[in-house]
């Protein structure tokens, strides 16, 4: 897998250089970052709140 142009030089590229590019799957991809962000940040807080509540008592 080359270069998709004839001549090496990235003043020739118009666009968006990669695979899926205008694709649904760059939604898809989007998706399942957003819900691998959601699911940390809720870990994340699951477990703040339990270590602060240990300090509490």
């Amino acid at each position: 897998m080359g270069f998709p142009y004839d001549k090496l030089d990235w003043s020739v590229v118009d666009g968006a250089m990669f695979m899926g590019a205008g694709s649904t799957l760059t939604f898809f991809y989007t998706l399942i970052a957003i819900i691998i962000c959601i699911a940390f940040l809720l870990y994340g807080q699951m477990i703040e709140s339990d270590k602060y509540d240990k300090v509490e008592k």
